[in-house]
């Protein structure tokens, strides 16, 4: 029931706490504690959670409770650091409401409902913040309805998907269970893995989708991009995993032609997306792009039909949104605290900032990883069993662009400290209005008006420690995977089945 109750308390709170952000303060109160409750109800996720839901069953498991927690103290402490930075704090009750569709999304049997429910979380994270965008309401509204039009014609195409796989075209259906080989059948099968791999394509915004995702993450404010274009598009990937896995897998065709058009795919965004992220010099960029590039990596697992694969492919997904998430942290912080986002002008920043410098630090060893750690061996494993030798090579190459990227960041924090750097204030603690004068009522009265002061002076620095926080949670998650040595783990149930069989297949990460 952990699921449930989750999901019934994060919807409603990140609602509450959007509508009532014309006052700020009552919404941020209820953001807040919603935040709170969620990664408590969250660690209580595990296997013994099961419960029938409208002709499914959600149900819960220990990768799924890594999928929660992380996520929900990934929104908790980004909300937090918004809020420090004086950014506002509106991105919390969207992610909230993303946080409990989602997490829903990869406990339930159905696909369908997965998608629709991915869909629904998406458009509501991508949307609260598009709405307290300043200017002339026809503008906004425009631009909304452009960025949000992706997220739809994703969900449409994943649920095409699942009702091809239910019809009588479909495997469930019309597989042969002597083994025959049915050309109408192949064809078919190899048109429903496009579909779906495209779904996943534009809802991740890899090439040649991410124009619309770079667009988004340049409207919105950065406390919002690992909501929308991280955990909410993993979860999406993750449950066309799941689909694919009993769908496409036993139909036992061979579709050379389509696995080598995704392998393409996914080969252009790693070596497009590596590169735009290294020419680019504003920070929000560099995120985008090297999200475009995650994008890719994890496409390579839908190339190559195996549960080795797949597993691989879950642990990449759910790793980077973690280490990436600790990178939009950095970036809302930095971009706060010296009030610029050009590398050009950010020269000295890791000198002025030790807190950014050791954040940055950690954010760094888990995009590039490290021998034994999850990702670094997913990303190995993708790139060696989904692109033919010797392309293999170049594509895996590429894929540590985060060197380059990140070491420009780098070399630019140590630099000589530019105007911007220089003129910024609270990058070092700072102690007012605390004067020590013994343990009587009027000192404790005294020391009780210092402290909010005290907060407002080092804001930023409280802000940077909450962005390594988040680094050092994506670290872990990087390291130790989604499923560790479990084989049989689980990640909930998505994606096990369609509305039309009602099977209650699991979305097994390790079979």
């Amino acid at each position: 029931m952990s699921v449930l109750l989750l999901a019934a308390l994060t919807i409603p709170g990140g609602l509450a706490a959007f509508l009532t952000f014309g006052r700020p303060r009552v919404g941020l109160a209820i953001g807040g504690l919603t935040s709170i409750l969620a990664i408590v109800v969250a660690a209580s996720i595990g296997p013994h959670d099961a419960a029938p839901l409208v002709g499914t069953v959600v149900s819960g498991s220990d990768g799924l409770r890594t999928v929660a927690l992380t996520w929900a103290a990934g929104i908790a402490l980004l909300g937090l650091a918004d809020v420090l930075v004086g950014s506002g704090g509106a991105t919390l009750g969207p992610s909230l409401m993303g946080l409990g569709t989602g997490v829903l999304a990869l406990s339930v049997a159905d696909a369908g409902i997965g998608f629709a429910l991915l869909t629904a979380g998406g458009m509501a994270t991508a949307l609260g913040p598009l709405a307290w965008l300043h200017g002339a309401a026809p503008d906004v509204a425009l631009l909304g309805l452009r960025l949000l039009r992706p997220l739809a014609v994703a969900g449409f195409l994943g649920l095409a998907a699942v009702a091809w796989g239910a019809s009588a075209l479909g495997p469930f259906v019309a597989g042969d269970p002597l083994g025959g080989s049915d050309p109408a059948l192949e064809i078919a099968t190899g048109l429903g893995l496009l579909v779906v791999v495209t779904a996943v394509v534009i809802r991740m915004g890899a090439i040649p989708a991410h124009v619309w995702a770079s667009r988004l993450a340049e409207a919105m404010p950065v406390a919002a991009v690992p909501a929308t274009l991280g955990w909410g598009a993993a979860g999406f990937a993750l449950v066309a995993l799941a689909w694919v896995d009993v769908t496409i897998a036993p139909a036992a065709a061979p579709l050379f032609a389509e696995r080598g058009l995704i392998a393409l795919v996914a080969a252009t965004s790693v070596l497009l997306g590596g590169l735009a992220a290294i020419l680019h010099d504003d920070l929000e960029h560099i995120l985008g792009y090297s999200i475009v590039q995650d994008a890719g990596i994890a496409l390579l697992a839908f190339s190559e039909i195996r549960p080795d694969l797949a597993l691989a492919g879950r642990d990449w997904l759910i790793g980077m949104v973690a280490v990436k998430s600790g990178l939009a942290a950095w970036v809302l912080v930095t971009r706060s605290t010296f009030g610029a986002r050009r590398l050009s002008e950010l020269r000295g920043w890791a000198r002025s900032s030790p807190v950014l410098g050791l954040t940055f630090a950690v954010v760094a060893l888990g995009v590039v990883g490290l021998p034994g750690m999850a990702t670094f061996g997913a990303r190995g494993l993708l790139t060696e069993s989904a692109v033919a030798s010797p392309f293999d090579l170049f594509v895996l190459a590429a894929a540590f662009a985060p060197i380059v990227y990140l070491g420009r960041i780098a070399v630019a924090g140590l630099d000589r400290m530019s105007d911007a750097v220089l003129a910024a204030e609270g990058t070092r603690p700072r102690l007012r209005g605390i004067r020590p004068a013994g343990w009587s009522a009027a000192s404790v009265a005294v020391v009780a008006r210092a402290v909010p002061a005290a907060i407002r002076a080092n804001r930023f620095v409280i802000a940077a420690a909450t962005a390594l926080l988040v680094a050092v949670i994506g670290l872990g998650v990087a390291t130790a995977g989604i499923a560790g040595d479990a084989a049989d783990e689980t990640l909930g149930g998505a994606g096990g089945a369609t509305g039309a069989t009602g099977a209650a297949s699991r979305f097994e990460a390790g079979r």
